[in-house]
């Protein structure tokens, strides 16, 4: 008999801020700049994973092949004359995860939808970027992080095999750490960097110990410049270049493309 069922997956960034470099846990604490020795080391990369009904582990991937993922925007919780500024930087961060994996993305429209944990299969879009307060979510949108993403998946079992698919993803961003943030993209603490980490989560990528890559835990100073060669390396392969995944039909959530 075939089934299907949904899992989530929650993904805490543990972004920064400002500009002096204190992690969000009082565990970890880092400072001062990657040193030439971390800068030289190999590009690493890391993937949440899914766990099938049999056992077996593999990864969590959104269908490349679709003819493209959705996503709408709420910015609800900007001021008005800041929410163009915000949009675009967001779209603009679409297109280079576009660029890095390989997937079509398509824009929308607004949204006022808040992405929580229980209400994910009735977002208006595939993916929705909510800049919100952190009350307005049971996310775990601490009040000190400034960004929290993440993805909910369909797995099946049954005559034809098992498998799995993401189904949906979901960026939340403070915006009262966002405002506190060098506006655009670039190195280290800047709004961009935070909304390409959180879609990089969304996507698939899991947290690294290389302070070189974005998917550091912390956004440090000297964050790279955008998806770090591990992060990219990363992206490739859970995009198009990892080829199609063959959906079950007992998957039953929309698809909006």
């Amino acid at each position: 008999m075939n089934s299907n069922s949904m899992g989530l997956a929650r993904i805490a960034a543990n972004l920064v801020a400002t500009a002096a470099v204190v992690a969000i846990t009082a565990a970890v604490t880092v400072s001062g700049p990657m040193s030439a020795a971390q800068a030289a080391t190999s590009p690493v990369y890391a993937f949440e994973k899914i766990k099938l009904a049999s056992g077996r582990s593999i990864v969590a991937r959104w269908n490349p092949c679709q003819e493209a993922i959705t996503y709408r925007i709420n910015l609800t919780a900007l001021p008005t004359a800041k929410r163009a500024a915000m949009s675009k930087q967001i779209r603009t961060a679409f297109g280079k995860l576009s660029a890095a994996n390989g997937i079509t993305y398509r824009y929308t429209g607004t949204t006022t939808f808040v992405p929580k944990s229980t209400n994910l299969t009735k977002a208006p879009a595939e993916i929705v970027v909510a800049v919100v307060g952190n009350k307005a979510t049971d996310m775990d949108l601490a009040a000190n992080v400034a960004g929290f993403g993440g993805m909910l998946w369909s797995t099946w079992t049954g005559g034809a095999g098992e498998g799995a698919v993401v189904v949906r993803g979901f960026v939340l961003l403070s915006p009262a750490k966002m405002t506190t943030m060098k506006p655009g993209f670039g190195r280290g603490t800047t709004q961009g960097n935070v909304i390409l980490h959180e879609l990089a989560h969304a996507s698939g990528l899991e947290h690294v110990s290389a302070k070189s890559e974005l998917m550091y835990p912390t956004l440090l100073p000297s964050a790279p410049n955008g998806f770090g060669p591990g992060d990219l390396a990363g992206l490739k392969k859970i995009g198009k270049q990892g080829g199609c995944v063959k959906v079950s039909p007992v998957v039953r959530v929309t698809n909006f493309s």
